[in-house]
């Protein structure tokens, strides 16, 4: 998923000399490197990375989870093309002046045959071969053996020295693995404090999420503003990180530079604006003093992340230095798709915002403005929308495609804003309402499954290669889907459970380095815990690549016990209770098994949390009731949530999203699924009943579950192999939520 993906876009220049035929094959060298490098990587190249985006070498432009600014073989999923053909996304490029013609189509050959980028022109250098006694002695760090690893070294003790796979070094692994004392005796032994790895990693950026770890490393003069390839240092991860004031308190101490930048895709990253976003005032106020520059790109950014997290104490202290002009356009990343649901409940804090500066009437590159956006958030009150009407939101502003803030509304039925639009002298748009496709009930429950899985593992299969990133809706839910019905002996196409899940596996690995440097995939947490669910259902072993992202979610934790939720795709990503639940999970069964100790005490943390807040949609309750079975709480406590969300079922047997929508699959599905895991209600209650038929008599022909979306789309649109066009990505996750729930009662 991504992130502010406007921020992220690619820019691509263009120049002379391209054909004007579209050649029947596209020679790389010839006919496409030749204009990168004479326009586009002053911009995205080694000296600097725009949206942390290159194109002057292979390993970064098509690595996972950017491989959709490319999309090799789908340029119709490829940002790269479509920020060169117009200004759908943003502003067009290159902003000096379009490509010619020819040339786009050049480009778009060249991503439609696959991107093709011969080892010659890689722009990348061979790693030497891992040396195998650091190898040794990584594994050891690995694996929690410590009195092993110790005999080792003392028998071996130039194999501190040595580098093992992809450059990384056993100091390297003692600071990801290993205690103070590991990484002290690896220095003793002659260990370099500063050796990189194939990805410009060191030591120090692998430890700061350990005070202990660090000041070792630090005394042992680790350089403390060193950079990787990726433009990270090791403030600016430890900044990411919620609760580090003491590690960011003691590089600063030792020189670390309180104002670096880095262009990501997400746009450009501070230590200021990185503990914006993680809600930590007390490091900011830290960095404020020891002079970081907050006034650095108008001062927004760090304002616009304290806003999303709905922090009073962030957002004053980021406020006062932002500039009146570039804070005008930046209203529109405190909504989703770019902002948090949260960063609106604090109508204070949202006054003194617009009051600083910020246009209430901005748009994003769709026409939507501000009102439509922050209508469709669950999270928003009808106070915060009435304030923003009184500051001018204009209520009739049609989008590009005719649609106006009252449709936005009637979506999700919400009567109090739909009242106060129309209050308002709101007025409807053009809205069509697409036509339906009826039912097509199968004879049973198994019949009902096997019709779906066929389609499912397709759309599996077709999303990846469209897209290049790895999704929960269209592949996670998938595997879980696929390891619950062969579990209950349904045949599945077992080919592509095998390829899929090795697809997944590969996606993990190619983001491992930059996970260990604080870029989560895009999604960040919110992502990293379905994929990691969904390996687990399919049985995928722990590796180093599980042990990143299990790094990750633990790291980026709140002190509360929960995780942020960066975005609002209702219903699949608008849910703190779900994003826990399944996070948790992740670490129970992912936990390196050398940390495996401090890992359970996170997962205690998130399961106080979901024992304590307060659940207030469907999801929600779902959420909290899955994290807590996995939590092992009593059975008797697990009843009380499983009876609250059974009296939500209606008379038509389903479950809604809200309780202003109509029963849905999607809801429905999860409901059932998260009761049954439970262990609180059998499949041959008269609720679970009632909601395996209500599923059977909605499911289409096709083998789908047809749900509307809601969630602001913003990404390029293709076909994923999925029916229902721009509702295909829901109506695969509600699909796949139905299945599992009908897969108990095929027994």
């Amino acid at each position: 998923m991504w992130k502010m993906s406007l921020a992220a876009l690619v820019a691509a220049c263009g120049g002379p000399g391209a054909s004007a035929e579209e050649p029947a094959k596209v020679d790389f060298v010839r006919d496409v490197q030749p204009l990168f490098k004479a326009h586009c990587t002053s911009c995205h190249g080694s000296k600097q990375q725009k949206n942390g985006f290159r194109l002057d070498r292979r390993r970064d432009a098509l690595r996972g989870g950017v491989a959709n600014q490319v999309a090799p073989g789908n340029s119709e999923a490829s940002h790269l093309y479509f920020r060169l053909v117009g200004d759908r996304d943003g502003l067009q490029m290159p902003p000096e002046g379009s490509l010619r013609p020819e040339q786009i189509k050049v480009i778009k050959a060249w991503i439609d045959q696959g991107a093709v980028w011969p080892d010659e022109a890689s722009g990348e250098t061979p790693a030497p071969p891992a040396d195998p006694k650091a190898t040794r002695l990584m594994v050891l760090v690995r694996e929690g053996d410590r009195t092993a690893f110790r005999s080792f070294l003392k028998e071996h003790p130039r194999a501190a020295k040595l580098q093992g796979p992809g450059g990384s070094t056993p100091l390297m692994f003692a600071a990801l693995y290993g205690d103070a004392e590991s990484v002290r005796l690896l220095l003793e032994a002659g260990a370099d404090a500063n050796t990189r790895n194939e990805a410009g990693a060191t030591a120090l950026m692998w430890a700061v999420n350990d005070l202990d770890k660090t000041r070792v490393l630090i005394r042992s003069g680790a350089d403390v503003n060193a950079r990787s390839d990726d433009g990270r240092t090791p403030l600016l991860i430890a900044a990411t990180w919620p609760g580090s004031f003491s590690v960011i308190k003691l590089l600063l101490d030792h020189k670390a530079n309180p104002s670096q930048v880095v262009n990501t895709y997400k746009g450009p990253m501070t230590p200021l604006r990185l503990a914006a976003e993680a809600g930590d005032e007390a490091v900011l106020r830290l960095l404020i003093d020891r002079k970081a520059d907050a006034k650095a790109m108008g001062g927004t950014l760090p304002l616009v992340a304290a806003m999303n997290m709905n922090d009073p104490g962030c957002v004053s202290l980021t406020l006062q230095a932002a500039d009146r002009a570039a804070l005008r356009g930046s209203g529109i990343f405190l909504v989703p798709p770019f902002g948090s649901p949260s960063a609106l409940r604090d109508t204070k804090a949202v006054k003194a915002f617009f009051d600083a500066g910020a246009d209430v009437a901005a748009k994003d590159p769709a026409g939507r403005t501000l009102l439509m956006l922050a209508i469709c958030s669950d999270d928003v009150s009808v106070e915060t929308l009435e304030m923003l009407i009184r500051l001018g939101a204009d209520v009739n502003v049609t989008t590009k495609d005719g649609k106006t803030a009252l449709d936005f509304a009637r979506q999700t039925g919400r009567k109090p804003v739909v009242d106060l639009l129309v209050k308002s002298g709101a007025k409807p748009g053009r809205n069509p309402v697409p036509p339906t496709v009826p039912p097509k009930p199968a004879a049973s429950a198994r019949a009902a499954v096997e019709r779906s899985l066929p389609l499912l593992q397709r759309a599996d299969v077709t999303f990846v290669k469209k897209s290049g990133c790895v999704s929960c809706h269209n592949n996670s839910l998938t595997a879980m889907t696929v390891a619950a019905a062969r579990q209950a002996g349904i045949p599945v196409d077992e080919k592509i459970a095998r390829s899929q899940r090795n697809e997944t596996g590969l996606y993990l690995e190619a983001w491992r380095e930059r996970v260990l440097q604080g870029m989560g995939v895009p999604g960040d947490s919110n992502t990293v815990n379905y994929l990691l669910v969904g390996l687990a259902a399919e049985g995928y072993p722990a590796d180093p690549a599980t042990d990143a992202m299990a790094t990750y979610l633990k790291n980026d934790q709140m002190p509360d016990g929960r995780w942020r939720l960066l975005g609002n795709r209702p219903p699949l990503e608008s849910s703190e209770f779900e994003v826990a639940a399944l996070t948790m999970r992740a670490l129970q069964i992912y936990a390196p098994k050398a940390l495996r100790a401090d890992y359970e005490k996170s997962v205690w943390r998130a399961a106080d949390w979901l024992r304590s807040a307060k659940p207030k949609s469907t999801a929600d309750r779902t959420g909290q009731i899955l994290g807590l079975t996995w939590a092992g709480d009593s059975k008797e406590s697990l009843k009380k949530l499983a009876t609250s969300l059974v009296a939500e079922q209606r008379e038509d047997g389903g479950w809604s999203q809200l309780p202003s929508m109509a029963s849905d699959a999607f809801a429905t599905g999860q409901v059932l699924t998260a009761l049954h895991l439970s262990g609180t209600v059998s499949t041959s209650d008269p609720a679970y009943h009632r909601g395996v038929k209500y599923l059977l008599s909605t499911q289409l022909e096709d083998g789908s579950w047809h749900v509307r979306s809601r969630a602001i789309p913003f990404q390029p649109y293709f076909e994923g192999g999925f029916p229902h066009a721009h509702d295909q990505w829901i109506s695969a996750a509600a699909t796949n939520w139905a299945v599992m729930a009908l897969i108990p009662a095929t027994k």
